[in-house]
């Protein structure tokens, strides 16, 4: 449940590392795509379930465990194909990315914050808050000081939607996009609280750690499922 500097950054090393994708701005747009279900009418958490391929009859957001982290990632795992192979679009490549940031992400930083809260004997509500609000800061942080921003905006501005099925939609990416761009310009996302927990440098070894586990995921092979 990384936010949109997060999925950037990963989504950037990774190309970096491998060269998986050929258009860039489509790429980087679709690295954001999964969450552009925000900008749905009518939006509800169960949109974001289906784009973000989570099977289970738990709200979006509310997996806190290793095992559910697993059986998110084996339900999903059917859509990855070795990159050398893949016949995908990049804007679809970079999809495939965004969800498995956010599985690992659930699983190294979420469960672990839901555990801490729970301890604290915070309620569900607060977890989100807290958790969110960390998020927030950690991702102001990183479009106030990574190198590369401007860049990799300028690029994905010039980038153009795309339709997967029922999962994402052309005209939601875009806008989504231009939302979060205009979000972080005009400072929305500074800190309206403390950090709590999760600080910018455990969420860099985070990308770090990340991008190799993902590599490693694209170069191996998996029945491939019809989205």
């Amino acid at each position: 449940m990384s936010f949109a500097m997060t999925h950037l950054a990963i989504a950037k090393e990774i190309n970096d590392k491998i060269h998986i994708a050929n258009d860039l701005p489509q790429f980087f747009l679709g690295t954001l795509a999964p969450d552009s279900v925000h900008c749905r009418e009518g939006y509800h958490g169960d949109m974001k379930k289906n784009s973000h391929f989570v099977i289970n009859k738990k709200p979006w957001g509310s997996i806190a465990s290793i095992q559910e982290c697993d059986d998110w990632f084996d339900y999903f795992s059917p859509n990855i194909k070795p990159r050398e192979n893949h016949q995908r679009s990049d804007f679809y490549m970079g999809c495939l990315i965004h969800i498995l940031t956010d599985i690992s992400n659930t699983r190294k930083i979420y469960v672990p914050f839901v555990e801490w809260c729970d301890r604290e004997n915070k309620t569900r509500d607060e977890v989100r808050s807290l958790f969110y609000s960390d998020c927030r800061q950690i991702d102001m942080a990183l479009f106030n000081t990574l190198p590369w921003k401007d860049e990799v905006w300028a690029l994905m501005l010039k980038a153009q939607g795309e339709t997967i099925g029922s999962i994402i939609n052309a005209i939601e990416a875009e806008k989504y996009r231009d939302v979060s761009f205009e979000r972080f310009i005009q400072g929305e996302y500074e800190p309206d609280k403390p950090q709590n927990l999760i600080t910018v440098d455990d969420n860099f070894r985070f990308i770090e750690d990340t991008v190799d586990e993902i590599i490693s995921l694209l170069k191996v092979d998996h029945s491939v499922a019809t989205v």
